[in-house]
């Protein structure tokens, strides 16, 4: 079965703030094949050019962050950027720390360090680089990159050469492209790696820019093996389980983790999960979430559970990032 991948909301979000600060046409999120995240993100970016004095975000992490960079640099506008319950316990304040000392006018609603945020837009006036060590997350470095800040971090994750790489094609004349999202792929690994057989993946390649290729050496632990081809990969679950316990980092891959644990609990395997500090802080406590079978509204832990066969509590927060995931499992299963 051929299975049609989501466009990478990373690189279509990012794209999105850098057409919206250059002042380009968005690019088009009206197809299926478009997370709700990217919408979220282009509906936003709309709604502050016309003129919007409140934003409710919701569980979308990705676009507080990035917009609370981007309506800092909007001089003279005043907005107010907020969300759910959930996102009003994800810290935001090493950004804000950041862009206050570059001029910008934040104030806090709620708790000093997470959202509500207050942003009066201003012309920023950065005191030379910005050295950002240990962020709490890539995002925040990120959110600065694509506002023209100079920024200095000791984190080497894949997802700020993602947004490195965004910019160099930007500035060299690549106004809209895109790739399939390699992170929403894991789940039909999973789904491989415990019930056999093979899928096509389509649209992915070797010289995508996206970190989470590494699930095509992860899953290698589960059996899977991946074929390039000209328009996609092959997976196929090829050889049994060799080890009853594996070691993984997920500081460069933490969106991984949820079908990763599943899949490992399911053939069971021990899995030794370091670097895990994040995902305390994503959706959901995604730790936790995958330990109890409960989405807590985090469409990464639904796709985990439901690859798996295993009882899932909402399947429609899995629109997030992956609109048809639910719609093409079902036709797996006929």
């Amino acid at each position: 079965m051929t299975i049609h991948l989501p466009v990478s909301k990373s690189i279509a979000n990012r794209l999105l703030v850098l057409q919206a600060l250059n002042g380009v046409p968005l690019m088009d999120v009206s197809g299926d094949d478009v997370p709700e995240d990217v919408r979220l993100m282009h509906d936003a970016l709309t709604a502050i050019r016309n003129g919007a004095a409140e934003l409710d975000l919701q569980n979308c992490g990705t676009a507080m962050r990035f917009l609370t960079a981007y309506c800092a640099q909007r001089e003279g506008q005043t907005i107010v950027l907020d969300g759910c319950e959930r996102m009003r316990h994800r810290p935001i304040g090493r950004l804000v720390d950041v862009l206050r000392s570059c001029g910008a006018e934040i104030q806090y609603l709620g708790e000093d360090g997470f959202p509500p945020l207050q942003i009066t837009g201003v012309k920023l006036q950065p005191n030379g680089e910005i050295i950002l060590s240990q962020p709490e997350s890539t995002q925040f470095v990120t959110a600065l990159l694509l506002i023209g800040l100079d920024v200095t971090t000791d984190s080497t994750s894949p997802y700020i050469y993602i947004t490195r790489e965004v910019i160099r094609r930007w500035r060299a004349g690549e106004r809209y492209f895109s790739e399939r999202d390699w992170s929403a792929a894991t789940f039909w690994y999973e789904y491989v790696a415990l019930h056999g057989g093979e899928l096509f993946l389509e649209g992915l390649h070797d010289t995508d820019i996206q970190g989470d290729k590494v699930v095509t050496d992860i899953f290698r632990h589960f059996g899977v093996e991946t074929y390039f081809a000209e328009n996609g990969v092959r997976i196929i679950c090829e050889h049994p389980v060799q080890d009853s316990e594996i070691r993984l980092s997920f500081k460069d891959c933490p969106d991984l983790y949820p079908a990763v644990a599943i899949t490992c609990e399911r053939l069971g395997i021990t899995l030794i999960a370091t670097d895990t500090e994040t995902l305390r802080f994503k959706e959901s406590d995604r730790l936790q979430a995958v330990r109890e079978h409960k989405t807590y509204g985090d469409h990464r832990i639904a796709m985990a559970l439901l690859a798996a066969d295993l009882p899932c509590d909402d399947t429609t927060c899995i629109r997030k990032s992956y609109p048809t995931f639910y719609e093409q499992l079902c036709l797996l299963h006929r």
